[in-house]
């Protein structure tokens, strides 16, 4: 099965071709998306060492900190404590004050405006 229609597309299928080997692993190549796949490689994180990376972080150490730690990039680890948020967390609605006029400051806008006729 071709792990990147079954990802991109949700769609299973047994359209592979061998492809060689890389490694001393089987290479497949699918005949759908023509892409190149190890099966037996593991991509990623576990889930275990990403929810370690997440408490860490909610105990104040720092994300560049905890990518050191567990060898991956400041960005896996950002998207991994937004998608934990995302899940656990509601965001909080804004309160609803009907007296209060909402004003939006042009200045910038018209600066960048009036730059770009020249």
């Amino acid at each position: 099965m071709c792990w990147f229609c079954y990802v991109l597309y949700q769609v299973r299928h047994e359209k592979v071709l061998k492809s060689g080997f890389v490694k001393g692993e089987q290479r497949y190549r699918c005949k759908e998306c023509s892409r190149q796949f190890v099966p037996t490689r593991q991509h990623g994180k576990t889930q275990t060492q990403k929810l370690t990376a997440i408490l860490i972080y909610i105990n104040g150490l720092s994300l560049r900190t905890i990518a050191r730690l567990i060898h991956v990039t400041a960005t896996a680890v950002l998207k991994w404590v937004r998608q934990y948020a995302l899940l656990n967390y509601q965001k909080p609605q804004p309160q609803q004050n009907n007296n209060t006029p909402i004003g939006i400051e042009l200045d910038a806008v018209w600066w960048h405006y009036l730059r770009s006729k020249k």
